[in-house]
């Protein structure tokens, strides 16, 4: 894995990519962001914590989806309750991510990890819409005592991985070599 990811990073070195992210770099909006310095911990504080509510929020519906976790609700109340977290979430991921490439876009832009992190967030998105949407209409008419099929369980499962899997990225990118 190191290999690929050193190569990676050395391939993003070649392409325009590296460019942009100069150009980026020493554009106003970045040198404000890494000017001030509370802004970059600041973003990345709330980047971590809207994180931490999107999981958080789509953990609890795979709890109750696999029958581990609110038995007294059906899954209609649970997601009513909790998807408006993962999206929200997501939203403040997405606002808060662009304000750290845009504070340090060379460290990100052209550093391997960081695509393999959108890649997982990508999949981590594709799987949580999924689950809900699924879950949603397959539990539709039944008690509250409804549990997701293997199907789901299994999805439900990789998707709570995938989550972990971006958190971890995550957490690694600071320490890639770019």
């Amino acid at each position: 894995m190191e290999d690929f990811l050193f190569e990676m990073t050395s391939w993003l070195r070649t392409t325009r990519l590296l460019d942009f992210s100069f150009a980026l770099q020493d554009g106003a909006v970045s040198r404000m962001l890494v000017g001030n310095f509370w802004v970059v911990p600041t973003v990345q504080v709330i980047h971590l914590l809207a994180i931490g509510t999107a999981f958080a929020a789509m953990l609890m519906q795979v709890l109750r989806m696999n029958g581990l976790s609110g038995d007294g609700l059906t899954m209609r109340q649970v997601a009513n309750r909790f998807s408006p977290w993962v999206w929200w979430g997501v939203a403040v991921i997405a606002l808060s991510g662009v304000g750290m490439i845009a504070a340090e876009p060379v460290r990100n832009l052209v550093n391997a990890v960081f695509w393999v992190k959108m890649a997982l967030l990508a999949l981590a998105l594709g799987a949580s819409f999924y689950l809900q949407r699924a879950s949603l209409s397959r539990s539709l008419g039944h008690a509250g005592r409804w549990t997701a099929g293997s199907g789901l369980r299994f999805v439900s499962i990789m998707a709570i991985v995938l989550w972990i899997c971006v958190m971890t990225a995550g957490r690694w990118i600071a320490y890639a070599p770019t």
